[in-house]
């Protein structure tokens, strides 16, 4: 009797364990449910990620994602830290790649993110900001939270976010085959033209994740030039050959709005975004990251700090690009809403949906008052951030509606 219900528990598991290729990316990214991943990775591995947390080293673990009871599994995942000023050895930010030991992606996905959220206490801000960034038009990575354990121990609330890659090119914009680079941030740069030497741009400033080894910067250097020296009757014209400008006035309200410091136009120059040109194209268009440091204050400035940098003074001051920046903020005011409107609600859905997993993370970190060094978040900061979202939610409409009155021309 005892063999016989062994056996039929290994059937059982074998039976719940099922390919992924019957769900799909949409499931996965599913924001109406908590998800469950297990990682199962030799211990000393784990051990020396957190140890060496600052090096990008890979290890070699199983995934499993929980869906509905059933144990999708792929074998042989890529696991490593990340972030920039995330990242932590207490609780690692992770990137998994999928395809990196093996030809097999993992929903038709190469790659994902498990966002440690050590710069946000509420662990909600970057799933805000992309959603209401896809909501206004801005394609933006699919996010949702996940239960994280590691060898069957908890490892802490994590969000799962899709990663811009050749994926996520193919998804939004039904081709993958231009030049994506990712802006990596090395000293405060405002967009100022660093000379005729495409080496300036790229490698290091847009560091290219496709055509890695021809990252053709030339074409970078002429887009800085461009924004730099066009004269000013003709800096739509001759800028627009290389951005899409309306799109980058829309991107940059809408971060305005969400009162972000440290994006496109932020705080510490021009940060947290992916640029990617178009096949057989000069035109590139501009692709969010990295919404942690959203929601910073109620009466942020519509014009944030647009006039230290040279993208933001020049394109504000044409007529026709500055009523767009005025337009989509009214817009980002009207479907944000007030008290009880679409942000509140969300915010208000994604807490009650992540609470009992965040309580329960007693790894989770954030930065105290002050800037000080990272250290452990408690469960009183949790919720003070998350009801900081609920006021900001309820307010920020009104402040961005005081200031449009006073813009001139609008």
């Amino acid at each position: 009797m005892r063999k016989m219900l062994v056996l039929f528990s290994s059937v059982l598991i074998l039976l719940c364990r099922i390919p992924a290729s019957a769900q799909t990316a949409g499931d996965f990214f599913d924001p109406q449910i908590l998800h469950e991943i297990r990682l199962s990775i030799h211990p000393m591995d784990w051990q020396s990620l957190k140890a060496r947390f600052e090096e990008n080293i890979h290890y070699t673990a199983d995934f499993h994602w929980i869906f509905h009871g059933r144990d999708i599994l792929v074998e042989q995942v890529s696991v490593r830290s990340r972030g920039l000023g995330s990242r932590s050895g207490v609780k690692p930010g992770i990137t998994l790649a999928f395809d990196r030991f093996t030809d097999r992606p993992f929903l038709g996905l190469k790659t994902i993110v498990l966002r440690n959220n050590t710069q946000d206490a509420s662990m909600l801000h970057e799933r805000v900001a992309m959603a209401f960034m896809n909501r206004m038009g801005v394609p933006a990575s699919r996010e949702a939270h996940t239960r994280l354990y590691v060898n069957g121990q908890y490892a802490g609330l994590y969000s799962i976010v899709e990663d811009v890659d050749t994926a996520f090119l193919q998804r939004v914009f039904g081709q993958s085959g231009g030049y994506l680079y990712k802006y990596a941030w090395w000293f405060l740069w405002f967009f100022e033209y660093l000379g005729a030497d495409p080496a300036q741009y790229s490698p290091y400033l847009f560091y290219p994740e496709t055509h890695e080894t021809t990252p053709d910067a030339s074409s970078i250097e002429r887009m800085i030039r461009a924004i730099n020296q066009a004269p000013d009757p003709y800096f739509q014209d001759e800028v627009s050959r290389y951005l899409d400008l309306k799109q980058v006035m829309t991107y940059m309200a809408i971060d305005a709005f969400l009162a972000e410091t440290d994006g496109l136009i932020g705080l510490y120059g021009t940060n947290n975004f992916y640029l990617y040109r178009f096949e057989n194209s000069m035109q590139s268009q501009i692709i969010p990251w990295d919404k942690s440091h959203s929601f910073s204050s109620l009466d942020w400035p519509i014009f944030g700090v647009a006039d230290t940098n040279v993208l933001s003074r020049r394109a504000l001051a044409v007529p026709e690009l500055r009523a767009v920046y005025l337009e989509t903020l009214r817009r980002a005011a009207e479907l944000a809403g007030g008290a009880g409107g679409w942000m509140e609600q969300e915010i208000r859905h994604e807490y009650n949906q992540i609470r009992e997993a965040a309580l329960e993370d007693t790894l989770k970190q954030c930065y105290p008052p002050g800037n000080e060094p990272l250290g452990s978040c408690s469960n009183e900061a949790f919720e003070s951030e998350v009801s900081f979202l609920i006021r900001f939610a309820g307010q920020r409409a009104a402040h961005v509606r005081q200031q449009l009155p006073l813009t001139e021309g609008f």
